[in-house]
């Protein structure tokens, strides 16, 4: 019985990782590649595994803990093999930066790489920016807040009298987040960088 359990969860997991078939092979960011503000990052990459790129998404932090930072476009058709985002003049400096593409489970990643030269101050180790939602046509940063939900925007604040429906949404909310932060964190151990040569990137 011990061993028809064990076959189980390992074929339940394999299935699992299967899944996560990465959208496309990344080629360019290169691992450590620096970039300047105001300038333009191109982003390639080979071997679509779908039509279209549901979003593109600048991040930061370590590769475990991933942070949403913008999403730069939305809906890219794969094919193009490249998409060129103008880099936000007011950027703050970082060098735990990434691109995340597509939505789980298929996710294609490069980084990390540095931007330098912003004028919106530097980023304290192990900490991320605050997220906006960035322009899909141009690629630029609109200023748009994201909430935790990933959606443009903030909830409306609850009235006295619905405390009780904001109690319970509250827990809904949470038990929800700690779900995906639990399949965020099977996800990010499937995946790795492409580490590769250094590389700079000037305006």
């Amino acid at each position: 019985m011990k061993f028809a359990s064990a076959a189980a969860v390992a074929a339940v997991l394999l299935s699992v990782v299967s899944a996560q078939k990465p959208i496309v092979t990344m080629t360019s960011p290169l691992a450590n590649t620096k970039y300047k503000a105001c300038s333009d990052a191109i982003l390639s990459w080979i071997n679509p595994s779908d039509r279209i790129i549901s979003e593109i998404v600048l991040a930061y932090g370590p590769s475990e803990a991933l942070q949403p930072v913008m999403t730069i476009a939305q809906n890219v058709p794969a094919a193009d093999g490249h998409y060129t985002w103008k880099i936000p003049c007011d950027i703050k400096n970082g060098d735990k930066y990434a691109f995340k593409l597509g939505t789980s489970p298929n996710l294609a990643f490069a980084g990390p790489f540095t931007i330098e030269g912003g004028v919106g101050g530097s980023l304290p180790a192990g900490s991320s920016p605050g997220s906006t939602t960035g322009n899909t046509s141009s690629g630029s940063s609109s200023g748009s807040p994201v909430d935790s939900a990933g959606a443009p925007g903030a909830a409306p604040a609850s009235s006295p009298n619905n405390s009780q429906g904001s109690q319970t949404s509250s827990s809904t909310s949470t038990s929800s987040a700690s779900s995906l932060v639990s399949g965020s964190s099977l996800m990010f151990k499937c995946v790795k960088f492409n580490y590769g040569k250094e590389a700079d990137v000037h305006a």
